[in-house]
């Protein structure tokens, strides 16, 4: 094999890493919910995908970014986090929060 060809095998693998990283294993599918956050001055859309197989977790997809979040205890609703972010969900509604700011709102997607 020529090196450029080997090159670009290396290349193309290194460009599916970050695709595989937020894949879920074969036999496990996701729920997907599409969301509009409504923080103090801005509006965020974000797409849920919720993995209910063991080990239950969330992955956050807003604009280009991936955000894994493994589920919560939680009484009522669906509670996921990891560090400073959170994602509750209950029914069709969520809040999110990030950091220290205050909690997002979250809705359907119109």
């Amino acid at each position: 094999m020529s090196y450029p060809m080997r090159s670009l095998r290396w290349l193309l693998l290194l460009v599916a890493l970050p695709l595989q990283a937020i894949a879920a294993p074969e036999s496990h599918q996701a729920i997907r919910a599409d969301y509009r956050c409504l923080g103090r001055f801005d509006a965020v859309d974000v797409t849920a995908l919720f993995f209910n197989q063991p080990p239950a977790e969330l992955v956050l997809l807003v604009g280009e970014m991936a955000t894994r979040l493994p589920q919560l205890l939680s009484a009522d609703g669906g509670r996921y986090g990891a560090g400073d972010q959170e994602f509750w969900v209950k029914g069709d509604r969520a809040s999110w929060r990030q950091g220290s700011a205050p909690p997002m709102r979250c809705g359907p997607r119109p």
